[in-house]
């Protein structure tokens, strides 16, 4: 899919039809490092049966491949530069068309800033929820520096945790100001619980939402009466009301028969 990276701008927007899964619902999971992304997004799956989809996890993935994009993707984490927004963006879009017998999406921890949303919403969908995670800033930094400290991350970058918050936070605002109406809040500091119980009050429209329309999708189509030709003349025909007097002859329909028409069948079976 899309062209090779090295030969085009990243920025250009790539031939993907979404039609097949642009009816689904979809989700995002939007917080700074640390506030619980993945568990409340894995709680908000429990629940809904949705299709998790994580966009970092994809990402590094794909910087794994002898491909041009990986390696376009491997030469930026090297540089400890930003992965363009539009990769980012076609790699979802991959993996969302790859499960489209999807209930639905949760997209975790997206997305980062708001390029990022622009470009989902004019190339895929406007999301039916954002659940903007609220947490202590400490609380935040105290668990992504644990996080880190598991995944074995540079003793620097663990250091750094408090001031990758800082700055996530500011980007995860402007976010969740575009969004506006599908923005709900959720403390995340919770037990997983409780997490459960407020997850399911305030999704409780969008599952009935998806439901509904997993429901219409599924509909059979009814299939219309066919039409019959008719080309004899039919019997006992219902006269025409009179024409005006003025009228050429010539323009007079005949009495003695009715030319050949489309009669539908249910006009064919009327009592006379």
């Amino acid at each position: 899919m899309g062209c090779f990276y090295s030969r085009c701008p990243v920025d250009e927007v790539h031939p993907y039809d979404m039609t097949p899964i642009r009816h689904l619902p979809v989700i995002f999971v939007n917080g700074v490092p640390g506030a619980g992304n993945q568990t409340v997004a894995q709680t908000i799956s429990n629940i809904t049966g949705y299709t998790m989809i994580r966009p970092g996890e994809l990402v590094r993935a794909e910087a794994e491949k002898d491909t041009a994009r990986g390696r376009l993707i491997a030469n930026k984490f090297q540089a400890q530069e930003d992965v363009p927004e539009q990769l980012t963006v076609d790699i979802i879009k991959e993996a969302m068309l790859q499960h489209q017998d999807a209930k639905g999406f949760i997209l975790v921890g997206f997305p980062k800033n708001h390029r990022m949303s622009n470009m989902f919403n004019r190339q895929v969908k406007w999301p039916e929820k954002v659940v903007a995670l609220e947490v202590d800033t400490e609380l935040a930094a105290t668990r992504l520096q644990n996080k880190l400290s598991e995944l074995g991350r540079p003793e620097s970058e663990i250091n750094a945790a408090r001031q990758i918050v800082r700055e996530a936070a500011h980007k995860v605002k402007s976010v969740h100001k575009r969004f506006r109406g599908h923005v709900v809040t959720l403390d995340s500091s919770g037990n997983p619980k409780a997490l459960a119980t407020t997850l399911k009050e305030i999704l409780s429209d969008t599952i009935e939402k998806g439901q509904t329309s997993q429901a219409l999708e599924n509909m059979p189509i009814a299939a219309s009466a066919p039409a019959v030709v008719r080309t004899t003349p039919v019997s006992n025909p219902v006269p025409p009301s009179d024409p005006p007097s003025n009228l050429p002859a010539s323009t007079l329909p005949p009495s003695e028969s009715v030319p050949a028409s489309i009669i539908p069948v249910d006009l064919l079976t009327q009592e006379p």
